[in-house]
């Protein structure tokens, strides 16, 4: 039915159990549609219930739930599950009854695919390294995992070579949502804990994600070699969350290792595969189309956009066609761990694939499809609701009472950032943390562009426009972009560990950004004559050659251009036998070093002091 809104606007009327269902980041004109609305009319209304937006703009779940409620319609925003399920039926493909329609003749033995979790600096890469015999730990900046990497390694167990795939996870707890998708996409989680540091509180929050994702745990309790280790102890801590040792009568195994001195690594390779034949059923269909999901992308200046993927059903050929995320392409070469060149990769192998047509993201699904128009259509289809579904996140609500007055008297400040990374993974995890930040009402944070590979000549165009900050995280700017940066005055800001970008963020937006202070000379003085005292040492008898020489000021004393004393302070100041404050240029003084008496004639002393440089 249709009836007078607010307004004298003439909208149709739900009967307030009319159920209207909106994907993510949809806007007025997609609600119009559903309802054979004018979308005019709903800008209108919800003009009157103290909203503004335009027809095409994105909008969150709470400002369509206002909307629905005020026009009788109960609005649900589909989650990211149903949604995709939605778009790839507008393309006949139909994932769960493809599932559905395998029996245990089609399904076959797979490896394990394993998670390695726990606390920033308890060992996770490491043990790591001593689990696959290489060192990626090396490049990585402060012993912190900065990419994400699937390795496959080979274990003999009863008498038979069995393959397990290894996930490595970031380190650092700003990677929370990768951690989580990591756990999703894994079969069990080794929680590595130190003996000698206990449970953390990134232990706990490992955990956490591994219990959500339901997944079986094998802790390995790591650095038992250190003065101070007590295994005892994390039994007894992981006990009080639910992880009961074998030996106690649970049914969690512990594995005690030390990855520095290569201990008990065969071991826990043991618990790992006795915990997964005992709790899983690891089995998929390798004789179809493949999927699974995109563990890390980056952009290669030679290469184009490289994908390390994890096919977790089917087999994986050269020359397939496939959709990762927003991203889609021809398999044009694949790559094991080693570097291998592979023609084929079967269920829970990670392969490294070449020939996409962008970067996708981390933890992005994909799959084969059956040409290359239908692959490009879904990665359109998909990138337009993800733009949306993020216009929607960064949109902030603010009632049109207190909107004119809040931007006139400077209540409300936006900080604009553009953000690029070396890789997808590190760039949506710190876009996740920026996003989280919460400083309260009177400030806002909006990301305006993010991207993998160099800050370009494109991006800082865009910062000029927007007065946005650009974040370069493992990057650094292309050919002669600094030099435009400069010139229009772009602030660019430059990580290799993402929680120190997080950090200055914070704080900048707290006005908490700790001040930057710049040294500036004051004066300078030529030693002529060197007076003995035995109240204050030596004085130097000085000229002033500039400035001004204040008294209680930091100076420095140099010989011949070599400096001799740094961090010193004025103590005393005399003008021929009387106290001074000051002394300025082409004026004798008497100069006073406090301690430091080694002091000749023709030594030049030099004032400054710190101030606070202001930014910009």
């Amino acid at each position: 039915m249709s009836a007078p809104s607010l307004g004298g606007v003439s909208v149709p009327r739900g009967d307030g159990n009319t159920v209207v269902r909106l994907r993510r980041g949809s806007s007025i004109t997609d609600f119009a549609d559903k309802i054979e609305a004018n979308p005019a009319a709903l800008v209108t209304v919800l003009f009157h219930l103290g909203e503004m937006a335009t027809a095409t703009q994105s909008l969150d779940e709470e400002t369509f739930a206002l909307l629905g409620e005020e026009l009788g319609y109960k609005l649900q925003v589909v989650s990211p599950e149903d949604e995709e399920r939605d778009l790839l039926s507008g393309f006949d493909i139909d994932f769960d009854a493809e599932l559905e329609a395998e029996g245990d003749e089609e399904l076959e033995a797979r490896p394990p695919v394993v998670t390695v979790m726990g606390h920033v600096d308890h060992g996770k890469t490491r043990l790591l390294d001593a689990i696959r015999k290489s060192d990626v730990m090396a490049g990585e900046h402060g012993g912190i995992t900065q990419h994400i990497g699937a390795y496959q390694v080979t274990h003999e167990h009863e008498g038979t070579d069995r393959k397990i795939t290894f996930i490595d996870t970031p380190g650092h707890e700003a990677f929370t949502a990768m951690r989580a998708r990591g756990a999703k996409v894994t079969d069990i989680a080794i929680l590595v804990v130190a003996a000698d540091d206990g449970v953390m509180p990134q232990t706990i929050e490992a955990l956490n994600h591994a219990q959500a994702a339901n997944v079986p745990i094998v802790v390995a309790v790591n650095k038992i070699d250190k003065e101070g280790a007590n295994p005892e102890k994390v039994r007894g801590q992981l006990t009080e969350y639910g992880l009961v040792p074998e030996e106690y009568g649970g049914d969690t195994m512990f594995v005690e290792v030390s990855a520095r001195q290569n201990l008990n690594i065969d071991e826990l390779l043991e618990a790992v595969l006795l915990t997964a034949d005992a709790a899983l059923d690891m089995r998929a269909n390798p004789n179809k189309d493949a999927r699974g999901i995109a563990i890390e992308a980056n952009l290669d200046k030679g290469r184009g956009a490289v994908a390390t993927v994890l096919v977790q059903s089917g087999t994986l050929h050269i020359g397939d066609t496939i959709v990762a995320g927003t991203a889609h392409g021809r398999v044009r070469a694949m790559f094991d761990d080693d570097g291998s060149v592979l023609t084929e990769a079967g269920p829970s192998r990670p392969v490294q694939v070449l020939g996409l047509s962008n970067v996708p993201r981390a933890g992005d699904t994909f799959f084969v499809t059956a040409d290359e128009r239908t692959a490009r259509q879904i990665a359109e289809k998909r990138e337009t609701a993800d733009r949306n579904a993020a216009l929607a996140k960064r949109r902030k609500r603010i009632s049109l009472e207190d909107f004119d007055q809040a931007v006139a008297d400077g209540k409300i400040d936006t900080l604009n950032l553009i953000l690029k990374g070396d890789v997808s993974g590190a760039v949506e995890a710190l876009e996740d943390a920026l996003l989280k930040i919460d400083v309260g009402e009177g400030v806002q944070l909006r990301i305006i562009h993010r991207g993998v590979g160099a800050i370009t000549q494109n991006d800082v165009n865009l910062a000029t426009v927007d007065s946005a900050v650009i974040i370069g995280f493992n990057v650094k700017p292309a050919e002669r972009v600094a030099e435009l940066a400069d010139r229009e005055g772009v602030d660019m800001r430059f990580y290799s560990v993402i929680y120190a970008a997080i950090d200055d963020i914070e704080m900048a937006l707290k006005g908490m950004l700790k001040p930057e202070y710049e040294e500036v000379q004051l004066g300078t003085a030529e030693v002529r004559e060197v007076f003995r005292s035995s109240k204050f040492g030596n004085i130097a008898g000085s000229i002033v050659r500039s400035g001004v020489i204040r008294r209680n000021v930091k100076a420095r004393i140099s010989r011949d251009g070599k400096i001799l004393g740094d961090n010193l302070t004025v103590e005393t100041l005399k003008r021929f036998k009387d106290d001074a404050t000051e002394v300025r240029t082409d004026f004798e003084c008497g100069i006073g070093l406090g301690s430091f008496n080694d002091i000749n004639e023709g030594d030049i002393i030099e004032t400054f002091e710190m101030r606070e440089k202001p930014r910009v």
